[in-house]
């Protein structure tokens, strides 16, 4: 009841914010990306165009997967960008529907809630669903192929083979869809050589014969996943499907050395994308995320540390879900920026842990007699999240630049690491300009956003002409700018994430008017 209750809710959600959360510097681009990849396919293969793109964007080389998707809705429903963000909303519920079914393979009906809801509550997560069409698409297909790889585990250990090929392939074919959407995904198969080794070290089968047949049946399985993983990849991705071999390693080769040659705000300090630390991810999903998360993350640590974790294989799964791409993060260094949004697909795996942690302790406290203990522990774990509904609350619609309390959360946090990343910021300003531009006696109307992209405004401001660097007459900008005096500021936290500017030489307008004192 209550995880019916919590997708209600989602639901709700989802219809009514769609419109409210703002566009992203990159929808233009991801969002022609996928008009390109579906011509080439309603084209027989004929249209090739999604070559022609520009090449420092290496659009090719990312996975065109959800992009397709999109680009399919948008055709049947006649609408570009409301279909873009309700599509977006409905697939952040399921990611949020899959961490379910995660938990409850992990610990029951109370793990789905908590699962469930730990995701729902995480800002960094729901807060993108209608405005990143990559990362979140991303999550939910891992936390999707996380899922079935928990359910393999569960049938190794309970030795059932039945529908084996079938949950084989479809195993690849996930993984080879995720694959279609970030090239990242291939790093399941070192997730799952972890798994094989493990399940040698502790089950290994007795007698030559038995060994020559698990052999036998592990190398049929992996040739089974590899096979269907991917022929899902190129039916879904144009440029493997047209360049076979080159495509897939060129694709690796782009994505783990991306050319995103610009500065992040990190620790105080400007730093080269392609420089970031290698302390980077590990320090971004500490601050990035809600405190009970990193907590009890931690705590599974310690119970490892000192031998008395679970020896269930299922938190095995987990535990390699995050660790083994962290440690690739951490050792080979890729250009890394926008805070944890490129690696977010951890989240799922240590909501997980942090779930199943929470409630071993709760049933062993209560178990014992200790209800105050269990109470109390329960207790805590609302409080934590209850700081970050607050939190979120405070920031909205901005919500995926939450900060954890640990680093005082997004008022003083954002000083010192990047904050409103996605440049958001300017659907809210052009909603303000949309409604009073008319109040200034200018002929011909034009405008510039110098924030994220015209063509991701013109929606919300039909009566203006977008135009470049010529001077417009209005201007939507970070900072001021010289010729331009500031009309409409928008603000977070006390502070300006852009503002509306109007050429000086242009008298004051009504609205101007009525913020003068």
């Amino acid at each position: 009841m209550l995880l019916a209750l919590l997708f209600t809710l989602l639901t709700v959600f989802v219809v009514t914010q769609h419109a409210v959360h703002g566009r992203a510097f990159d929808e233009w681009m991801q969002d022609d990306y996928g008009q390109r990849t579906l011509a080439f396919y309603l084209s027989g293969g004929k249209d090739r165009s999604f070559l022609e793109m520009a090449p420092e964007l290496y659009m090719p080389q990312h996975g065109p997967a959800y992009e397709l998707i999109v680009a399919a809705a948008q055709k049947l429903t006649g609408e570009q960008w409301q279909t873009r963000s309700v599509l977006g909303g409905v697939t952040g519920l399921l990611g949020i529907l899959a961490i379910a079914l995660c938990g409850r393979e992990v610990a029951g009906p109370w793990g789905a809630f908590l699962a469930a809801a730990g995701l729902a509550l995480y800002p960094r997560y729901t807060g993108s669903i209608f405005n990143n069409s990559k990362d979140i698409p991303f999550t939910v297909a891992m936390t999707v192929v996380l899922w079935l790889v928990l359910r393999t585990v569960r049938r190794w250990q309970q030795d059932q083979r039945r529908f084996e090929l079938l949950q084989d392939a479809t195993l690849g074919a996930a993984i080879g869809f995720a694959a279609a959407i970030r090239v990242n995904a291939l790093a399941w198969f070192a997730v799952l050589a972890v798994l094989i080794a493990a399940f040698w070290l502790r089950r290994r089968p007795a007698g030559a014969a038995a060994i020559r047949a698990e052999l036998s049946k592990q190398v049929g399985s992996l040739l089974l996943i590899v096979s269907t993983c991917y022929l899902a990849m190129s039916l879904t991705w144009p440029y493997v499907l047209v360049r076979p071999i080159a495509g897939a390693m060129d694709a690796v080769a782009a994505m783990s050395k991306y050319q995103w040659n610009h500065e992040i705000l990190y620790l105080g300090a400007m730093v080269p994308a392609p420089q970031a630390p290698w302390h980077y991810a590990p320090v971004w999903l500490v601050v990035g995320s809600p405190l009970p998360v990193v907590l009890l993350v931690l705590a599974s640590a310690g119970a490892v540390w000192w031998r008395r974790g679970p020896s269930d294989g299922r938190y095995l799964v987990l535990a390699a879900y995050v660790a083994v791409p962290l440690i690739l993060l951490i050792a080979l260094r890729p250009t890394l920026y926008n805070s944890l949004r490129q690696f977010l697909y951890l989240v799922p795996g240590l909501i997980l842990i942090a779930t199943g942690v929470l409630l071993a302790a709760v049933r062993a406290a209560a178990g014992s007699g200790r209800r105050v203990l269990a109470a109390t522990l329960v207790g805590l774990a609302i409080v934590g999240q209850a700081e970050v509904v607050v939190a979120g609350a405070r920031i909205y619609p901005y919500e995926y630049a939450y900060f954890s309390p640990v680093v005082g959360g997004y008022a003083k946090a954002h000083h010192s690491f990047e904050g409103e990343y996605w440049g958001s910021c300017s659907s809210e300003a052009a909603s303000w300009l949309r409604r009073h531009h008319a109040d200034y006696p200018v002929i011909e109307p034009s405008f510039q956003d110098l924030v994220g992209w015209n063509t991701l405004i013109e929606k919300e401001l039909p009566g203006l002409t977008p135009v470049g660097d010529n001077h417009p007459t209005f201007l939507i900008s970070r900072e001021p700018r010289d010729g331009y005096r500031t009309i409409h500021s928008v603000m977070l936290a006390g502070e300006q994430l852009c503002q509306v500017g109007v050429r000086s030489d242009v008298p004051a307008g009504s609205a101007e008017m009525a913020q003068l004192p």
